[in-house]
């Protein structure tokens, strides 16, 4: 998200690989983003290291970058591949060492947070958790 200056209108673009388009209006912005995923990693059920970005400008925002990743999956469904924890894993592992970020982890209200193992994975990377949100 970039901030623009008051007065400026809305602009919005997406790119992947060799692909990139000027968005017209925020309405459809969550359809190019599924189509995005659909044609990186398949419909649905897989994940890539490819990155979408998304790029929002606006009076109305914060100059802020969010890297949006999969929850860790333990049970491969829909075709998945059986590893795919294991690729999930390693997807957040590249962006979580990185001393620039900061970690959101999420966790459902229904789970024990001392169980969840994205946040283990976010305590290896930041022992002090001082990156880290949703720590305990």
């Amino acid at each position: 998200m970039k901030r623009r200056k008051e007065g400026e209108g809305w602009y919005g673009k997406i790119s992947y690989q060799d692909f990139e388009e000027e968005l017209k209006d925020l309405a459809g912005v969550e359809k190019k983003i599924r189509e995005a995923q659909n044609k990186i990693a398949g419909t649905g059920s897989g994940i890539s290291h490819e990155l979408i970005s998304l790029e929002i400008a606006s009076p109305d925002v914060p100059d802020l970058t969010l890297i949006d990743l999969p929850g860790i999956t333990r049970v491969a469904v829909n075709g998945q591949d059986a590893n795919i924890g294991d690729k999930i894993k390693s997807l957040i592992q590249r962006f979580i060492t990185k001393q620039e970020t900061i970690s959101l982890v999420v966790v459902p209200c229904n789970v024990d947070i001392a169980t969840t193992e994205a946040l283990k994975m976010a305590q290896e990377v930041d022992p002090e958790g001082e990156r880290t949100l949703g720590n305990k």
